[in-house]
């Protein structure tokens, strides 16, 4: 469960109610991501992946040693970053908990909206397939980063982005049907 507050419109805080579902996918979501998108090194680790621990996008590729040269403290270094790469989900900060999250209910939505076992049977090398569930995972994803400039080439239509790109999408539709058989 998560533990932020919400404000309803009588001005009472209610605390928001996190589908257990959703953290169950964020988790393998993420560790995808990381070994299939950071190079993995000699002693099974990845190469780190540095960010801002809130997604400052200034703090990006620097280590706790890299800000400790700039004049951060030991501590407040190791706060500001956070390696996506080799840290475990749990440990990763609330704000990339959220991303992870934002597109695990995505998925956890589409899966009540058109059925497990429909997304369970679906062929992820055939074109269409691919052409309509990357489409509407990359537009929830853009939906979800618009602070993407659109500059970005990753701010391009599904149709448009590289192969690599497409992959990425397609990726996190293989990672839930994987969940989706781990449930039965």
């Amino acid at each position: 469960m998560s533990g932020e507050s919400l404000t309803t419109n009588t001005g009472e805080n209610q605390e928001k109610v996190l589908d257990p579902r959703v953290e169950s996918l964020a988790i393998p979501l993420a560790r995808d991501y990381a070994e299939k998108n950071y190079p993995k090194l000699e002693d099974g680790t990845f190469k780190p992946a540095w960010r801002g621990a809130n997604g400052e996008e200034a703090l990006r590729d620097k280590s706790p040693e890299n800000l400790m040269e700039e004049g951060y403290s030991e501590l407040a270094a190791h706060e500001a970053v956070i390696d996506l790469a080799n840290q475990p989900y749990n440990e990763y900060s609330e704000y990339w908990k959220e991303q992870n999250r934002g597109g695990a209910e995505f998925l956890i939505g589409l899966m009540d909206e058109r059925g497990a076992d429909t997304l369970s049977a679906l062929d992820l090398k055939d074109e269409k397939v691919r052409a309509e569930y990357g489409d509407l995972i990359h537009n929830n994803w853009l939906e979800r980063n618009d602070w993407i400039p659109e500059s970005d080439p990753k701010s391009k239509p599904f149709a448009e982005l590289s192969p690599e790109e497409q992959q990425k999408d397609i990726d996190q539709l293989a990672v839930l049907q994987k969940w989706i058989a781990e449930q039965k």
